[in-house]
């Protein structure tokens, strides 16, 4: 009787110590079967043969291309935003004649994709494709490529200098389009030239062979300055704030100053004019600017081409490359004195651009641009490249459209940035925001000769592209667990940093970064958290680095390394919410199909240096591995046959969640009430992906029940 006692004592400590030992038993003790290994490998990812071709566009370099798991474009109208919540799955850049053709991982449940591309110059931004057959193929067709584009437009009429019919470049409208008397800006000034009075077309675009070949850009600058714009500015997309704000185009030494247009996009007909002034002489506001009319029209057609139902009715009055010489007048501040006018500016002067939103549009005369209606002329919109002296007001209430961005304080609408060539000679490029609605600067687009000449502007941004990914372990291998699958959990971000090597025409990736931040649910058991570094190709440098929960700064670590494990911690829980940092240096570059690639996976130190590990499922252990845990207890794995970590049962020890990021567990798994929850209590969806062997519900994981 006291036997009897003493084991149901026993029995009734296991399960109250369920924390340490959660239900442990002995399959040979219940005469259970022997194991039958589970072939489901229980992985989220696929691998996929996918083509992408953007050659139908003149791109003039490579394209940036992201691929969505679903749809991230905001339609408004005829504005189109992306909706920078939604996480792109997999981004990379084509080659050098925009095509793209490799073997990828995506996350197993991507069967519809999106690949959006920000380009300005490739119409198709968003193209639809199904995954099938493991492979999938996204071209870009261009409408205009059998068709040839008008040079300019198809009408004509007089020359002329007056911009009478113009008044709204200086005034305010309310909002039928009517002049209020309202002066902001004064008069542009037109000593330029004249210009046709039905397109805007200027008499004064340089011609070849008529003006100083220095100020023209060659074949070879040009398509440099594409490839730098397509790799700094991308449609619907918000322009990386290095570029904005910053200060107006200096000159270091005497010059003559040509502008080129590089291109827009953008519905409206803006008007584009320049200024000038001293740094003793800087604009306090918008009434300090004296304006010298450039471009009446700055419609290019590119807009137009991409939406087949808008052709301005030929008002198109540029062609890209078109080329304007700017004059210098020293005296315009004298109440716009034009007298002797130089083609030479000097040191030291800073020259800025302002863009009147629809201002060729709002003409006195309706029936220059039709079918706008009578919302043609309800833009107060003036964007400048000095801060403080744009001007915005908006009608009704402020935030809405089409003023998402009011601009109270006349903040700089434009950006620029620099192309270096590979000989070092540095390019300025300036681009504005046409309106008030969106944040991508690519409304209309120009460069600016002379070369070397100008303070230097910001470098343009290498490119980073970021998969990501949760780990989950039970910490109770090889006895059974309770199925909640969130002893630690791994938030995984791979971080690729692309750039393209001077004289080189293909982007590689120059450093590839691994984050690993750790959570843990309420467990007692201690476990260390480790990793294998797969590296293809020998990186030029790998570093180690760590930020601490809640910190922000990144502090060099020294993690314990042997034949390529990284042991980042031995105790997830005292170090909870700290972010793992590996960095991999290629100095050459490599190419995106000999990327790097990491084994996460939970461990615990045993005698004689020997360790505890649990992977994911088939992936082999290090060779620190206590070899004898295989096969015991709730284990089926077969070492001599290369199966690890697997067992008989539809639930797995660990498993990579891909496409995934911690938010989509801090309210499931990883709440306190849910600690012993099976997993397919939480994610309904579970068990049919498990059975199915990833057949079914792939997208499991993003679909909890509700909580």
């Amino acid at each position: 009787m006291r036997f009897i006692n003493v084991g149901l004592l026993m029995a009734l400590l296991v399960v109250v110590s369920s924390c340490k030992e959660k239900d442990l038993y002995n399959p040979e003790a219940n005469n259970e079967p022997a194991k039958v290994a589970n072939t489901f490998d229980f992985s989220t990812i696929k691998n996929v043969k996918l083509t992408v071709d953007y050659s139908a566009f003149e791109t003039y370099g490579p394209v940036f291309f992201s691929i969505y798991a679903e749809n991230p474009i905001i339609t408004e109208g005829d504005e189109e935003y992306l909706d920078e919540s939604i996480s792109p799955i997999f981004e990379d850049y084509t080659n050098a004649d925009g095509r793209y053709n490799m073997l990828i991982q995506l996350p197993s449940f991507a069967k519809h994709l999106y690949v959006v591309t920000g380009h300005f110059l490739v119409n198709d931004h968003v193209i639809e494709v199904n995954v099938e057959d493991g492979a999938a193929s996204a071209v870009a067709s261009n409408p205009v490529a059998s068709r040839k584009r008008s040079a300019v437009v198809t009408r004509s009429g007089e020359q002329t200098d007056d911009i009478s019919t113009m008044p709204y470049l200086s005034f305010i409208v309310d909002e039928k389009g009517n002049n209020t008397g309202e002066r902001i800006y004064k008069d542009w000034l037109t000593p330029l030239g004249t210009w046709d009075s039905e397109s805007g077309r200027p008499s004064y675009i340089l011609q070849p062979g008529e003006a100083d070949d220095d100020l023209f850009f060659t074949s070879d600058e040009i398509a440099g300055l594409y490839s730098t714009v397509g790799q700094a500015l991308s449609t619907n997309k918000a322009c990386s704030s290095e570029y904005l704000d910053y200060p107006d185009l200096t000159l270091e030494k005497a010059s003559e100053v040509s502008l080129t247009l590089l291109g827009g996009s953008t519905c409206w007909n803006c008007t584009l004019g320049y200024y000038y002034y001293k740094e003793s002489e800087h604009p306090s506001g918008p009434a300090d600017l004296n304006i010298i009319m450039l471009f009446p029209n700055t419609q290019d057609g590119l807009w137009a081409n991409f939406k087949s139902n808008m052709d301005y009715n030929g008002n198109i009055a540029l062609n890209r490359g078109d080329a304007v010489q700017l004059m210098y007048y020293p005296n315009i501040a004298n109440n716009g004195d034009l007298s002797e006018a130089t083609k030479i500016f000097p040191a030291g002067i800073k020259i800025g651009f302002i863009l009147k939103t629809n201002g060729w549009g709002m003409q006195n005369d309706n029936n220059v641009i039709k079918g706008f209606g009578d919302g043609k002329r309800k833009y107060n919109v003036w964007g400048t490249s000095t801060p403080g002296a744009s001007y915005c007001r908006p009608f009704g209430q402020p935030g809405k459209a089409p003023y998402q961005y009011p601009n109270p304080e006349g903040k700089s609408r434009s950006a620029k940035f620099s192309y270096i060539s590979p000989e070092g000679d540095k390019y300025a490029i300036v681009s504005f925001e046409d309106a008030c609605n969106d944040q991508d600067y690519d409304d209309v687009i120009f460069a600016l000769k002379p070369v070397n000449a100008f303070t230097p502007l910001p470098m343009v941004e290498d490119k980073k592209s970021t998969t990501m990914g949760v780990y989950a372990f039970e910490d109770m291998w090889p006895n059974r667990g309770d199925y909640d699958l969130n002893d630690v959990i791994v938030d995984y971000k791979h971080e690729k940093l692309m750039s393209k090597q001077s004289g080189e025409k293909e982007y590689k990736i120059i450093k590839e970064t691994f984050y690993l931040t750790t959570y843990q649910n309420y467990v007692e058991l201690k476990s260390g958290l480790a990793l294998k570094l797969n590296t293809p190709v020998t990186p030029s440098s790998v570093v180690m680095k760590k930020m601490a929960a809640g910190s922000t700064e990144v502090v060099d670590a020294n993690y314990a390394v042997s034949d390529g494990v990284y042991y980042l911690t031995s105790d997830v829980k005292a170090e909870l919410g700290t972010t793992y940092i590996i960095e991999v240096n290629y100095s050459k570059g490599q190419t995106s199909n000999s990327l790097a690639s990491v084994q996460p996976f939970i461990y615990r130190e045993e005698a004689n240096d020997k360790t505890w590990e649990v992977h994911i499922p088939f992936e082999a252990p290090t060779a620190k591995m206590v070899f004898d845990y295989f096969g015991t207890k709730d284990d089926a794995s077969i070492p001599e046959e290369g199966k690890y970590f697997v067992r008989d049962s539809d639930y797995p020890f660990a498993f990579f969640l891909y496409g995934a990021d911690i938010d989509n567990f801090k309210n499931t798994i990883l709440k306190r009430e849910n600690e012993s929850t099976k997993i397919d209590d939480i994610y309904p969806g579970f068990l049919l992906w498990s059975t199915s062997k990833g057949a079914e519900n792939a997208d499991w994981y993003l679909h909890p029940i509700a909580q």
